[in-house]
């Protein structure tokens, strides 16, 4: 018997991802092309794959046969396209990093730099960051559309792992411009210290993540055990936009140290309390499983780190903010 192995590639895509909806999206053709297909190849085998239970499809018998031929013959084709990938040189070599939604793109783009500058000019690898929801990242990577994921949340999946997890600092950040003589808070206080002023102070507005993001469950249960009122004047889903603001004085943050490091180091804003910071935020870098012995992989694993463990060492005090003129003329 001929087999159509297009008709049986697409049959593993449907039992791999559990769902029509999702193996057409992964495959790229409409979901009734491909139930089209998977009844042609129903239809040449002369067996049922899947029946209805319930609102989903499910495998038959005889599918879940089949389903296991099918995983032999296409994962030994993944482990050829593997080696092929593993022995190509490094300059031909792409790297395909999924970022979830809630992780700072400018971090992302910072670890890139580093792992791209360990390699001569003529030899780095080629990057592709790719952002979305985690749930969504973690299918691309079930089907290798990806090689990494950069998420705030811990992976708990067998089919892949996790390669670093890492904390960092959050710590509390205002301007270095920022005043308010109602408020005592300086440099150099503890974090009780901190705590009791900001308890005192009814009139400091806060700069904070959308409610959606997880870092601001954090920030509102750390509210709730110290009794502290929060006057939001400024909610986004970008970091990048609260560190803007806070810069902008438009009041405090609660930050993973991370995402404002560069701040810190230039002087435009300034951490308060502690140098362990307030809490810890989680940071971890997962890969498919098959990928955990990929030498590129583990290069940007290794820089991810370092990286991290880096900005952990910030120092806490600087000296006065950089004049007005002088940012202008760094920032160009």
């Amino acid at each position: 018997m001929n087999y159509n192995y297009n008709h049986l590639f697409y049959f593993y895509i449907a039992a791999k991802s559990g769902g029509i909806t999702t193996a057409a999206e992964h495959l790229h053709i409409s979901q009734p092309s491909l139930s089209s297909q998977l009844k042609v190849l129903e239809e040449s085998l002369d067996v049922k794959l899947f029946e209805k239970v319930g609102r989903k499809n499910q495998l038959t018998p005889t599918g879940n046969v089949i389903y296991g031929y099918c995983r032999q013959m296409f994962e030994l084709a993944e482990k050829m396209s593997e080696v092929v990938t593993k022995s190509t040189p490094t300059a031909k070599r792409k790297i395909m990093i999924g970022v979830s939604d809630e992780v700072e793109k400018e971090f992302v783009s910072e670890v890139v730099s580093h792992f791209l500058n360990r390699y001569p000019l003529d030899e780095r690898p080629q990057v592709q960051l790719s952002s979305g929801h985690l749930n969504q990242l973690l299918d691309h990577l079930h089907f290798k559309e990806i090689d990494t994921i950069i998420t705030s949340q811990n992976i708990s999946d067998s089919e892949f792992i996790n390669l670093q997890q890492v904390k960092v600092p959050v710590v509390l950040c205002c301007s270095t411009k920022w005043k308010n003589p109602m408020c005592n808070i300086t440099e150099g206080m503890s974090n009780g210290d901190v705590m009791a002023e900001l308890a005192k102070c009814k009139d400091v507005q806060w700069i904070l993540p959308s409610t959606h993001v997880d870092l601001r469950s954090q920030i509102d249960r750390f509210f709730e055990e110290h009794k502290i009122e929060k006057r939001i004047v400024f909610e986004s889903d970008s970091i990048s936009a609260l560190v803007r603001s806070v810069h902008n004085e438009l009041g405090f943050s609660f930050l993973p140290l991370l995402h404002i490091s560069n701040e810190i180091k230039g002087r435009y804003l300034k951490r308060l309390g502690s140098n362990e910071g307030f809490w810890e935020y989680g940071m971890t870098l997962g890969c498919h499983a098959h990928n955990k012995e990929d030498s590129v992989i583990n290069t940007f694993s290794e820089t991810f780190r370092d990286l991290c463990d880096d900005i952990k060492t910030i120092p806490m005090r600087h000296s006065s903010p950089i004049p007005f003129m002088e940012q202008v003329q760094i920032n160009a």
